[in-house]
């Protein structure tokens, strides 16, 4: 058993396709917790692979089985020139405006477009690709954020829904395994000192009654889904969350400022730092 602290950093995300694709493909091996393979897969592969179902022989995409939600990490900035006489630019600018998982800004005859590849991919403007461009203090900016904290705050973290999501699965991470170092890993709660593994009292027993009873079933022939059952609010995951900065900021405002009410202490102990770096870094 590993008792860790809980963490949070900004990742950034490039600006090229080739970057997008890279991001996506880190934020979508959170879920299993996997690492690329030395195979010459690139990000832009694995992405297709995994995560729009494409077929190896024939190319083309499964829009059945297409994880959408992950593409979602792939914020997506545009810039064009205004142009009301262009047909194609009327309906360029109508979609955008009324895509909810969008926002528009215009500046000096500049349309700027601030979406994310899910966006691209389900409503069939992947040629809007053309008018991709590195973000301007005119784009809506979008951040993504990867927190290492417990099954608890996650909780209360995804009931920001309008935010993009990916977490770690316990459904699918055996923690038998030599890649999780053969244990289960908890994170230390905010009210608790520190402890050893060799201090006894009911928190820590709890815990490695926890992992005992996770890896006895695991030992019966359970699959790390059903084994599961036993482990406690306590259990390490990790979590990554994509948002615009408005957005993040109602975050800021119930996690780490607590105005509907007193933030839960081991969520604000990840919100606060993280709030703190927006603002040294000017996002808000």
């Amino acid at each position: 058993m590993r008792l860790i602290e809980p963490s949070v950093e900004i990742w950034e995300q490039g600006n090229t396709l080739q970057d997008i694709w890279t991001h996506i493909a880190r934020c979508t091996r959170v879920c299993y917790q996997s690492t690329p393979k030395n195979d010459g897969e690139t990000d832009e592969e694995f992405v297709k692979r995994v995560i729009l179902r494409q077929d190896s022989s024939t190319g083309r995409l499964n829009f059945d089985k297409i994880h959408g939600a992950m593409l979602e990490h792939g914020t997506i900035y545009l810039k064009r020139n205004v142009d009301y006489s262009d047909t194609y630019y009327n309906i360029f600018e109508t979609f955008y405006e009324t895509n909810a998982y969008s926002k528009v800004t215009y500046d000096d005859g500049v349309c700027h477009i601030t979406t994310n590849l899910r966006v691209l991919y389900e409503n069939n403007c992947l040629d809007d690709l053309k008018y991709i461009c590195a973000p301007t203090e005119n784009h809506a900016k979008r951040v993504t954020a990867s927190f290492i904290t417990n099954i608890g705050v996650t909780r209360e973290f995804n009931r920001h829904r309008v935010n993009s999501m990916a977490e770690e699965s316990t459904r699918y991470c055996n923690y038998s395994l030599g890649k999780f170092d053969n244990e289960v890993t908890f994170v230390k709660a905010a009210w608790c000192p520190d402890y050893d593994e060799t201090d006894w009292d009911p928190y820590i027993k709890a815990l490695c009654d926890a992992e005992k009873a996770y890896f006895a079933l695991i030992k019966k022939g359970w699959k790390p889904q059903q084994a599961r059952e036993v482990l406690p609010l306590a259990t390490k995951t990790q979590l990554i969350h994509t948002a615009f900065v408005d957005d993040w900021k109602h975050f800021f405002a119930l996690r780490a400022d607590g105005i509907s009410g007193p933030a839960h202490p081991n969520a604000k102990l990840i919100a606060a730092p993280l709030k703190e770096e927006f603002i040294k870094r000017g996002y808000i």
